[in-house]
């Protein structure tokens, strides 16, 4: 997993070299018509690409593959666009959205890695990431950040845009072997008498980087993680947090660090450790552990804010007896695994996978 998180300036910039090739694929399959929206529709890391995007496109929404296929698509018209997003191709609900916007004629593409699988069998239009899987059944990280990169690309994003995701990728390695550092020292807090859980927390589009984090702390680890909104954390999840949980503060803005700089004060009245990611040059100095990103516009968040939570996982990860790398603890707990392809993969059931 270390060497996936480490190839994304690499698999960005390779992607990043196919910009003019993708901006045309979304000139072509989704351009709305008059009065139309593109949907970016997917399951688990997809859906939180699409939410991560919102801010660089119009006419646009995110939605989850059940929301879409119950209330979205029923209400589709010709005007309407769908970007249907899924690594494999095979997430049951993906697959159920696209052909139900199929069936009504709507024009799109589907985004995936690889071949597409099912997902990709009656698509007009196919764009593949094209990264290759370094080993099976690793958690997604560089086909993360390559799916928000190329959203971005597929909803328009200009020359100037491409420019600075081009001066990003020239200073990602070093900041990527800090956040390294940062999260081993993070990772030492397990150490200590229960660390029972995380809570990350955002605000606006940067939610959708939140919930990425908190799923893939449940991949990696036993650890209960949460994504939630900073103001509305104090309004609902704080009531049930143990000071013993971690509070991850993402920060891609000015207004954000100041509503994090207080959340951390009136925190450490209980003794909860508090971390915050700064993206923006804005500093959280209440926080207990801070680590600060070259600053970059808040679009740009979107690429550089799920990195620090890759790494951290993977860290916790290895603190606490778990392998990153095979996430053997999954597929182990035989009954847990069934059940989950049951909820989200029923297809595959019986084949092992």
């Amino acid at each position: 997993m270390l060497e996936d998180v480490r190839r994304q300036p690499a698999c960005l910039a390779a992607l990043l070299g196919r910009a003019a090739e993708l901006r045309a694929a979304g000139r072509e399959a989704l351009t709305p018509g008059p009065g139309g929206t593109v949907y970016a529709v997917g399951c688990g890391d997809g859906w939180f690409a699409a939410r991560a995007v919102s801010p660089v496109a119009e006419r646009y929404r995110a939605a989850s593959a059940l929301d879409f296929l119950v209330y979205v698509a029923p209400r589709l018209t010709a005007a309407d666009r769908v970007v249907a997003i899924s690594m494999s191709g095979n997430v049951d609900r993906t697959v159920e959205a696209w052909q139900a916007a199929r069936a009504r004629s709507v024009p799109g593409l589907v985004l995936t890695n690889g071949g597409g699988g099912r997902l990709a069998r009656d698509a007009p239009v196919t764009v593949s990431l094209d990264i290759p899987e370094l080993a099976p059944f690793l958690c997604g990280t560089s086909t993360y950040t390559a799916t928000v990169l190329a959203l971005m690309l597929l909803l328009g994003a200009d020359a100037g845009a491409t420019e600075r995701v081009r001066q990003a990728l020239d200073w990602l390695p070093g900041a990527i072997a800090d956040a390294e550092r940062w999260a081993q020292d993070v990772a030492r807090l397990s150490d200590r008498p229960g660390l029972t859980g995380a809570r990350i927390l955002a605000a606006g589009p940067h939610v959708a980087t939140a919930d990425y984090g908190a799923a893939k702390l449940v991949e990696l680890t036993r650890i209960p993680a949460w994504g939630d909104d900073m103001e509305e954390f104090g309004h609902r999840q704080f009531w049930s947090a143990d000071p013993r949980d971690l509070i991850v503060y993402l920060v891609p803005n000015a207004a954000l660090a100041r509503q994090a700089s207080d959340g951390a004060e009136a925190l450490a009245e209980l003794g909860f450790e508090t971390l915050a990611i700064e993206s923006a040059g804005h500093a959280v100095p209440a926080a207990r552990r801070r680590l600060g990103l070259p600053a970059v516009p808040e679009w740009l968040a979107a690429l550089v804010l799920p990195i620090p939570l890759q790494l951290l996982g993977y860290e916790l990860a290895r603190a606490t007896g778990l392998d990153p790398n095979t996430r053997a603890h999954l597929r182990e707990d035989r009954a847990r695994f069934q059940v989950s392809r049951k909820l989200t993969r029923r297809t595959l059931v019986g084949t092992g996978r």
